[in-house]
């Protein structure tokens, strides 16, 4: 996701410019006073927005179309392009703006046309001169000049070898869930797309088991998309699980179709698009085995889309038919290890949080994080982010600020979009004035972060 920690009158003025619309429109499109923006421009960078703005506007660059993006961070004198022989630039896109290693994923285009994803770390990319960081990055995974040389070096070097392509990139996958699961997305996404590039190259040069190669492009497909919707970057997120259903119709696998169905619907909820979410949801279970955990994801998924609807009774039963099904599933190596009883529990939470329902939810959650698989802190933190919000939803500012304090530690330190979205909302609800326990502890680690992760900002 794109997403600046620190707004001021600058960042404000160059995303209106990027969606090239005038003050007053851009006031009604953003939500606030014509005279408010007008002000913003005025003081630039001696202004800095209050949290509930800063909301307001990250919402709005999370949604923005890639080409706003892209010029968004332009105008803010972030690189976006990069010259030279061996490539032609595509949008570049800021996956977190939290630290110095962070990753620019680049679309980049070999001599031969070909486009490949490109994660390059921030620091690289800015020091690197454009270029020569994307030109290394590429090296890094294995891209060479041209897909003829590229066949032929690759049907080449594994004409005679008895190596199990499929199995080492079955084995990478399963790796990089549980460090995703472990450090977050963040940490994880360039290898993702490191080995979809790869796998790539292995289908054009006619190296391994070709339905197998297929397949694991769908499964990485579908694991790129997680990764991106973690970083709150539906664009991408989009993409890739787009992609995965695609190869999964072109291996006629209704397991894979479901699982990349399942996916999307997730993408759905999290963007808040009940209509879709539940029809998706609906597609998924058609597809997938009855007692499978898939299906008891898409029950759950559609569950939530329900209750956004408007029909909590319908929502109640999906719930319980997603935990009948997690009972009796058998578990499944390829997916859905995370998937049990503690999870259905917390996405229900999150649905009451979603829906006005604040102490139900805060009780919720509370279970849930206590029956959690203790080796998944990211999920801890998103769902720490979420009780924090239902608490001050519920007027209980302090345990707000606790739980609020320990999901900002775990965002940071995984570098997780969906924690530090849900705090920064947070922060905008909480008065920094109150003196009750916790707030200024809360407050004062907010604004610690705030200011780090956006030095280059300002």
């Amino acid at each position: 996701m794109s997403i600046c920690a620190r707004w001021t009158g600058v960042e404000a003025k160059a995303f209106r410019e990027a969606t090239r619309l005038k003050q007053d429109a851009f006031a009604e499109y953003i939500g606030v006073a014509y005279d408010t923006v007008k002000k913003w421009e005025r003081r630039l960078g001696d202004i800095r927005l209050s949290s509930s703005y800063a909301a307001r506007m990250d919402e709005k660059l999370a949604a923005a179309d890639s080409a706003v993006v892209q010029r968004f961070w332009s105008i803010l004198q972030t690189p976006t392009a990069v010259s030279g022989d061996a490539l032609e630039s595509q949008p570049v896109r800021a996956i977190r703006d939290l630290a110095d290693d962070d990753y620019i994923v680049v679309s980049a285009r070999t001599l031969t046309g070909e486009v490949t994803l490109v994660a390059v770390p921030r620091r690289d990319f800015v020091f690197g001169i454009g270029a020569g960081a994307v030109g290394t990055a590429m090296s890094r995974l294995a891209v060479v000049t041209g897909p003829s040389l590229a066949d032929k070096a690759l049907a080449g070097m594994y004409a005679d070898a008895a190596i199990d392509h499929v199995g080492h990139f079955d084995k990478l996958r399963m790796s990089l869930i549980e460090s995703d699961n472990v450090y977050g997305s963040a940490q994880t996404l360039s290898h993702v797309l490191s080995g979809l590039n790869l796998l790539g190259q292995l289908k054009r040069g006619g190296v391994g088991e070709p339905q197998g190669i297929l397949r694991m492009q769908a499964m990485f497909a579908e694991t790129a998309a997680w990764q991106y919707q973690d970083q709150r970057d539906f664009v991408n997120s989009q993409h890739w699980a787009a992609k995965a259903l695609q190869w999964s119709h072109q291996l006629a696998d209704d397991y894979y179709i479901g699982l990349s169905l399942v996916r999307m619907s997730q993408l759905a909820c999290d963007q808040g698009d009940a209509k879709e979410a539940e029809e998706l949801a609906n597609a998924a279970r058609r597809c997938a085995p009855e007692d499978s955990l898939f299906s008891a994801a898409a029950l759950t998924f559609r569950a939530h889309a329900m209750a956004l609807a408007g029909d909590p009774r319908g929502s109640a039963r999906a719930y319980d038919d997603a935990r009948n099904i997690v009972a009796r599933a058998d578990s499944d190596p390829k997916w859905g290890m995370f998937l049990d009883d503690s999870y259905v529990d917390a996405y229900q939470a999150h649905t009451y949080a979603e829906t006005g329902e604040y102490r139900r939810a805060t009780t919720q959650f509370a279970e849930a994080i206590a029956r959690m698989q203790p080796d998944y802190p990211r999920e801890k933190g998103v769902y720490l982010a979420r009780t924090a919000v239902a608490h001050m939803a519920a007027g209980d500012i302090e345990r707000a600020a606790s739980a609020g304090r320990q999901a900002l530690t775990i965002g940071i330190g995984t570098r997780s979009a969906r924690i530090l979205y849900m705090v920064r909302r947070l922060s905008g609800m909480i008065d920094p004035a109150s003196t009750q326990t916790g707030v200024a502890e809360f407050h004062d680690a907010f604004a610690t972060w705030e200011a780090e992760s956006c030095h280059d900002r300002t």
